[in-house]
């Protein structure tokens, strides 16, 4: 594979900076919402409005980066997702945090959005594979760090104060980018071209169909525990704020350490095969994990799961941006985010009903688990052209 550019070099340094506050902010606010007293019921629902917001706003932003540029949204973004945290760590009462909630989803979903859209613009399929699988990797490593730091400056220098900080240093965060050019822009872009898939060929929409459908299934599969990690880990074990943040980083390592191999185990094992078996595996490990209640075990296997799950993203996301129209990414990204968090947020309302019944989070994971397995029929079928149209085999120079 190519050397990357600097361009790509100087998105990755803002990528792992950017998501260690991120991933601080992600361990740490629900505790600081348990801690007032809120329910898992609130919680649940504020979370739904937040993925709405992500779906909705997701949208729009998306358009406005190709629009102003990508580089710019990423900083009006960053500010105002900083702007806000601020603001609901000061007033946390619950029409402030449900109202802000909304728009807090559209700019926290966004510098995902653009980042990973800016990628495309600034390789080709010959430093796409590595450079989208180092992104990845370095989004799960700071996760690492951030979830680590997370839990020790809350449990020591208090969840609010923990927030207040975050919130000020992600919103100083796209300093990093001031050495970077301004993507190229198009004003043309509309939501109406958004929405407008005539554009595409036919097998471009069966590609953009069985992606959309895989989102929603996984999304929704992961949407009725992942983002209450912190809060499931306090339910089960009564963890401290401290251990919940080692027990999220020992997930987000091993999904660090296996999304930096992914572009050569893609090459190494096939794309296909590598995405395929280990997004299989997943489904038994969530089935444990709602009847494991020994603490240790449940580590591993919540590890073990969120580690297979998203070692394979760079190499799929790749695969599939690579076979659609480069113009029209960020489009094609953003309703992949709004399918994805439209699910989420229905799955985060579920969570807060279903979480409190007796046995609630055993009926949670295997929910969970159904989905799963729908989104790997869902898989299989997408990349059913993936290996016929040759977008394999020049990625990782292997079809299979």
């Amino acid at each position: 594979m190519s050397k990357l550019t600097q361009k790509v070099i100087n998105l990755l340094i803002f990528s792992s900076i950017s998501s260690s506050f991120w991933a601080i902010y992600r361990v740490v606010f629900n505790l600081f919402l348990r801690d007032l007293g809120y329910t898992n019921q609130f919680i649940g629902r504020m979370t739904s409005f937040e993925m709405l917001g992500a779906a909705i706003l997701g949208i729009l932003i998306g358009i406005l980066g190709d629009r102003i540029g990508k580089k710019k949204m990423i900083i009006i973004s960053s500010i105002s997702f900083g702007i806000l945290l601020l603001i609901r760590s000061t007033f946390p009462y619950k029409n402030i945090l449900l109202i802000l909630g909304f728009l807090n989803g559209g700019f926290m979903t966004s510098r995902r959005l653009l980042l990973d859209s800016y990628l495309m613009d600034v390789t080709d399929s010959s430093t796409r594979g590595a450079a989208f699988g180092y992104n990845f990797a370095i989004f799960m490593a700071s996760g690492v760090l951030g979830n680590f730091v997370g839990g020790f400056m809350g449990e020591y220098l208090g969840l609010g104060l923990t927030l207040y900080i975050t919130g000020i240093c992600y919103a100083i965060s796209p300093i990093l980018l001031r050495k970077l050019p301004e993507s190229v822009r198009d004003k043309r872009v509309t939501l109406q071209k958004v929405l407008d898939f005539s554009q595409y060929n036919k097998e471009e929409k069966y590609i953009l169909k069985y992606y959309l459908l895989r989102t929603a299934a996984i999304s929704f599969g992961a949407g009725l525990f992942v983002n209450f990690g912190n809060i499931i880990y306090k339910d089960l074990f009564n963890m401290s704020p401290s251990l919940i943040g080692i027990s999220l980083s020992i997930a987000q390592f091993g999904a660090a350490a296996g999304s930096a191999l992914s572009p050569v185990l893609g090459k190494r094992f096939g794309p296909f095969k590598y995405t395929f078996i280990l997004n299989g595996i997943v489904i038994p490990l969530i089935i444990c994990l709602g009847f494991i209640r020994n603490p240790f075990v449940f580590v591993v296997i919540y590890a073990l799961r969120f580690t297979f799950t998203n070692m394979t993203n760079p190499v799929e996301t790749s695969s599939v941006l690579s076979a659609l129209p480069k113009n029209r990414v960020t489009s094609i990204y953003s309703l992949r985010n709004a399918a994805n968090f439209l699910t989420r947020s229905l799955a985060a309302f579920i969570f807060g009903i279903v979480s409190v019944l007796p046995s609630g989070y055993t009926y949670l994971f295997l929910i969970s688990s159904v989905f799963y397995t729908l989104a790997l029929i869902f898989m299989f079928k997408l990349f059913v052209p993936l290996r016929k149209n040759g977008v394999l085999h020049q990625l990782y120079s292997n079809n299979s």
